[in-house]
């Protein structure tokens, strides 16, 4: 006979490491957790997953190289005024992608053994995902997963508005130059804002 005094879990194990690897501010916010000297630092001590840990450095350093060559791609697409150079954009987008994924099964892999070995099964299981990790945020001094999502749609917002008012005062573009122009600043500015 089933135990009814038992509340419904809130939370599973699965449903956190399912929102790192699928919600990009749940992600950055476990990033930025288990980056931290302290956390880092318990677990390279203890010998446990040291490859996740030199996967995720590699990844993180390919990403900046990517972004890199994405970056002068579009700077030769925006001066030579040419709409195929903007399709050599495609060749290194691939590569991110396919880097973003492996990222956040790192950053998943990684989390799992931190809440494993930091947050009773129990307690993980009558909370949401925002009160553990204000309680991690708490304890590790970061900003909580609510502040990183303002913070971050913030920005966006920021930069959309930004650009669709002062980029026809500053270039002489048309309506769809801006327009297209607005789109790749506002996807790079949230690009850059997720970088380590």
């Amino acid at each position: 006979m089933p135990d009814e005094s038992r509340q419904p879990a809130v939370s599973t194990m699965n449903s956190v490491i399912s929102s790192i690897e699928n919600d990009r501010f749940t992600y950055r916010w476990f990033l930025t957790l288990i980056t931290l000297p302290e956390v880092q630092g318990g677990f390279l001590e203890k010998n446990k997953i040291n490859d996740d840990y030199a996967a995720l450095k590699k990844s993180q350093t390919s990403k900046l190289i990517f972004y890199g060559v994405l970056g002068l791609v579009m700077a030769v697409a925006c001066l030579t005024k040419q709409p195929w150079a903007l399709l050599l954009g495609t060749i290194p987008l691939a590569f991110l992608f396919k880097l973003f994924r492996k990222n956040r099964k790192c950053v998943a892999a990684i989390s799992r053994q931190f809440l494993i070995e930091n947050i009773p099964l129990d307690a993980l299981e009558q909370q949401t995902l925002y009160q553990t990790c204000e309680s991690l945020s708490k304890k590790y001094s970061i900003p909580s997963l609510v502040d990183i999502t303002a913070g971050q749609d913030s920005i966006g917002r920021k930069v959309l508005l930004g650009g669709l008012f002062f980029l026809p005062f500053i270039y002489f573009l048309t309506t769809k130059q801006v327009l297209l122009v607005t789109f790749i600043l506002f996807w790079a500015v949230l690009a850059l804002a997720n970088l380590t």
